[in-house]
């Protein structure tokens, strides 16, 4: 029996220029409990030099995206509670210890989310996220920080390997088996993507994307799209 309570997976590319993967790490190498899996789909900025600081499993692969990165860890993962930490957000470490504590009773869910900018309309976005798309409809993003038991899901792979939307499809998959719960801890994210597109031309785009995943467009299309100038979680 693994003496570690919750796996911890991120999936990451080139996150060097954001800075907030070693504020992550910093906090996370101070808790007990967890067990920390880096998945690198071939970062060259000096990502990999700064995860090898940490005490965490990493993992080097060639997988294009995001989805296939996370599903990487979680198959290398000691334990049943994973939680999918997005590489651009800080979670509340009390969070970890409330997951740990109501470990028996959590089957999935996220963290409540929050941009680290303090602007009215990201606080909109995150309202949004937390109260109508989270609670009322159950779909978590990958920026909430997305907790499950591997044990409600069976075959593989896990997260669908999407290039885009694969956090949408994963609450789809997990919603069959109940709603999700948003915790009362906080992951703090960047708001990156509205600081470099502008807030109204990035919320067309998500609602764009959205459309468009509606309407069953392809996914890698999709993504080549919403990543165009930015190049975030996939190289192109």
């Amino acid at each position: 029996m693994s003496k570690h309570r919750i796996s911890i997976v991120f999936s990451v590319f080139n996150e060097l220029g954001q800075n907030l993967l070693k504020d992550s790490l910093d906090h996370l190498s101070d808790l007990s409990g967890i067990e920390v899996i880096i998945v690198d789909g071939g970062s060259t900025d000096g990502t990999i030099d700064l995860v090898k600081k940490y005490p965490v499993k990493l993992i080097q692969t060639e997988k294009s995206s995001r989805a296939e990165r996370l599903n990487v860890g979680i198959d290398k993962a000691e334990n049943d509670l994973i939680l999918l930490h997005h590489p651009r957000s800080i979670i509340e470490p009390s969070g970890l210890e409330y997951l740990q504590r109501n470990y028996k009773s959590i089957k999935w869910g996220g963290f409540s989310h929050r941009f680290i900018e303090d602007l009215p309309l990201l606080k909109f976005t995150s309202w949004y996220s937390n109260e109508v798309r989270g609670k009322i409809r159950s779909i978590i993003y990958l920026d909430h920080c997305i907790f499950f038991k591997k044990s409600l899901l069976s075959g593989c792979p896990v997260v669908p390997e999407l290039f885009i939307f694969e956090d949408t499809a994963l609450s789809e998959k997990l919603n069959k088996l109940c709603p999700a719960q948003i915790i009362p801890f906080v992951s703090r994210t960047s708001a990156i993507r509205f600081n470099k597109n502008g807030f109204f031309r990035q919320s067309l785009l998500n609602l764009v994307m959205k459309v468009c995943f509606l309407l069953n467009v392809s996914d890698e299309f999709m993504n080549k799209v919403y990543e165009k100038g930015l190049g975030l979680n996939t190289r192109y």
